[in-house]
């Protein structure tokens, strides 16, 4: 009943079940010993299981075990990822601690996937449904995050989002620095703001590209000074490159009225504002149904760029916006004050929405079409070859491929959205950028689950002339409204004396 199907298994959940092949067999690891208030969540649990064997047509074997005070059985869950639940127990007005076993394998064949806690039903298709996926698929794809240039660590600024692909892909840093060329085996490279290359690292980017490679480009065009809350521009490396490909990232930062609230240190306190610099993009602003952010509610961009559209270098090409700023936002360009003090709105005929993601698919010229490969710079150390284990390039003169086949890209007019810091605060930023990489890799199996609830649903914006006449309506109209109805009862009674009807 819910307009996205919230209790429903999804018809990606059944595709999937429906092309099982073999026995899948599920052990759902739960305590009869387990408090009173986790009967509905153990229902429940029971109830969706079922569903997916009946849509597996057989081929899903559940089975419940009890791990018990088996100490055996109980060191055997701890190694294969399942932890010992510590829970609160209110008994006979007395309050006691439990210890419970809640966990789920997924077993099919020789391989195997863990959910260790099953607390919470909302996540449990998503959660089932990757690992369903992930043991049955022969091939596990690799992300490749590009490395070595001043981007965000994978491991550091970017654990949420590396730990989330993990569930379902190999991820990896690339460092293109010896001059070897981007791994086969790479499906997607991330290409997340570097801040400063060498020609060489723009070519192995370009032919992983014309080679059928996929990229997402992420770029900031202006750099942040958090203390004093000042931005200054700077041109990416991959400027160039990305606009050779049909899309130009402006030295601008787009402000909009639908904003998220940001929170700022104020002395001792922490004050949160609305702030025009972290835009919130909503489903309503956005004219497409790309699988990316179809279903998706909404997301922030911090300090983010607009994209520019060349249009006669895709006029081949599939081109779609994925993300777009509402009618009440304008850019700030030059001198960037960051202030959330700044309470500067332009005149409405200013505003405007601004492109600031875009999906690119089609046949990709090459930026070294016409020119020799780069040679490799030489590097002071060797840190970063021992990183990668890879044996620097020894061929500076291989061909160059001038043109891809098809392929896709993404560009987005800023990287930080897929930090820690927003993807923690901000559940559609995370999944705007799964739902990518899904639709590089897998395609829409897991996207449609994983958009369910993404984001919040903020009050759309309305025009300063619509709210004048919305609060003359609720001031006037009530006041009018009985007015009408007084005097046309009044009539009434009147005409009805005069025909002699007793009321």
């Amino acid at each position: 009943m819910t307009e996205n199907k919230k209790y429903t298994v999804s018809e990606s959940t059944r595709k999937i079940l429906r092309g099982l092949d073999d026995m899948v067999n599920i052990k759902v690891y739960l305590s009869k010993t387990l408090p009173p208030y986790l009967s509905v969540l153990t229902d429940q649990i029971k109830d969706t299981l079922e569903e997916y064997r009946i849509y597996a047509g057989g081929n899903i074997d559940i089975e419940y075990i009890d791990p018990g005070d088996d100490p055996s059985m109980q060191q055997k869950l701890r190694f294969m990822g399942i932890p010992l639940l510590r829970l609160n127990v209110i008994e006979k007005d007395k309050a006691a601690v439990t210890d419970v076993f809640m966990g789920l394998a997924v077993l099919y064949g020789d391989n195997k996937e863990i959910i260790p806690a099953l607390t919470d039903t909302s996540t449990l298709e998503y959660e089932l449904t990757s690992k369903i996926l992930r043991v049955t698929n022969s091939e596990i794809q690799t992300i490749g995050f590009l490395s070595g240039h001043g981007e965000p660590h994978l491991q550091k600024e970017l654990g949420i989002i590396n730990n989330e692909l993990q569930d379902q892909f190999y991820t990896r840093t690339i460092l293109t620095s010896d001059g070897k060329k981007i791994p086969d085996d790479v499906s997607v490279l991330v290409v997340a703001s570097p801040k400063e290359m060498s020609a060489r690292d723009m070519f192995e980017i370009d032919q992983f590209i014309m080679s059928g490679g996929k990229v997402i480009f992420l770029i900031d065009t202006v750099d942040i000074e958090a203390r004093s809350l000042r931005g200054r521009p700077r041109s990416s490396p991959v400027a160039k490159l990305v606009e050779h490909y049909g899309v130009k990232v402006r030295q601008e930062l787009v402000l909009d009225q639908l904003n998220a609230q940001a929170s700022f240190q104020s002395g001792p306190y922490s004050i949160y504002v609305p702030y025009p610099f972290w835009v919130q993009i909503v489903r309503q602003s956005i004219d497409s149904d790309h699988p990316i952010i179809y279903g998706l509610e909404s997301m922030v961009l911090p300090w983010a760029s607009p994209v520019e559209i060349i249009e006669n270098r895709t006029k081949d090409m599939t081109v779609t916006v994925l993300a777009q700023s509402s009618e009440y936002s304008w850019v700030q360009k030059g001198f960037f004050d960051l202030s959330p003090q700044n309470d500067v709105i332009p005149p409405e005929d200013q505003m405007k929405k601004h492109v600031m993601a875009v999906a690119i698919s089609g046949k990709f010229n090459s930026y070294f079409a016409d020119k020799t490969v780069p040679p490799v710079e030489k590097q002071d150390n060797n840190r970063d070859k021992k990183a990668t284990g890879n044996k620097p390039a020894t061929e500076e003169n291989r061909p160059v491929i001038k043109q891809s086949h098809e392929t896709k890209i993404i560009v987005v007019g800023n990287s930080r959205f897929i930090t820690d810091n927003f993807t923690g605060q901000f559940d559609g930023n995370r999944t705007f950028f799964l739902n990518a990489i899904d639709w590089f890799t897998i395609g829409d199996y897991l996207i449609d689950i994983r958009s369910r609830d993404s984001g919040e649903r903020p009050l759309i914006i309305i025009s300063g002339r619509t709210k004048t006449a919305v609060r003359a309506v609720n001031i006037f109209g009530v006041p009018v409204l009985l007015a009408v109805f007084g005097l046309f009862r009044f009539l009434l009674r009147r005409r009805r004396k005069r025909l002699g009807v007793v009321l």
